[in-house]
């Protein structure tokens, strides 16, 4: 048995399934960081948006919220939602993440940006539908995998 193993049920331990899901998203970013295509980060980012904003989906993750974490309301929770993920959207359109992003001729300074890796994040019970959307959508227009920490409230929602 090793260290991150319980000896007595043999049970895998949180730090194991810790390191598994980070090499997994490390090799899922890397995969998605080959491309290095502003275009397809911003469709990605577009496409995680809308898997919130959806409004069939976002009307059922806002009753599961509420449920789950007995905080707000579901009429708020689907207008929030909508607006933090749209505001976000609205942010971010235009904006480069990835290749050249200035090039200074007169001070010969030429700023480059490339995806960092593996993003971790907190979700807090009393937002557990749009931080993790919007988590997600800022970690996919940067070329960036992400992992997701929900509240023990709310996993499901999130």
């Amino acid at each position: 048995m090793t260290a991150d193993t319980d000896e007595l049920t043999g049970d895998t331990s949180e730090t194991d399934t810790v390191d598994r899901v980070i090499a997994s998203a490390r090799t899922a970013q890397t995969r998605y960081a080959q491309t290095a295509d502003q275009a397809l980060y911003d469709r990605a980012a577009k496409a995680a948006a809308w898997a919130l904003m959806e409004p069939s989906r976002n009307l059922e993750l806002s009753t599961l919220a509420v449920e789950t974490t007995g905080l707000g309301n579901v009429a708020d929770k689907v207008i929030k939602n909508h607006r933090k993920t749209l505001g976000l959207l609205r942010d971010i359109q235009g904006v480069k993440t990835v290749g050249l992003i200035d090039d200074d001729k007169v001070s010969g300074i030429s700023e480059f940006a490339r995806p960092i890796g593996v993003v971790g994040a907190v979700v807090p019970s009393t937002n557990p539908a749009a931080t993790p959307a919007n988590n997600v959508i800022n970690a996919l227009k940067c070329g960036n995998a992400i992992v997701l920490s929900p509240s023990p409230r709310h996993p499901r929602t999130t």
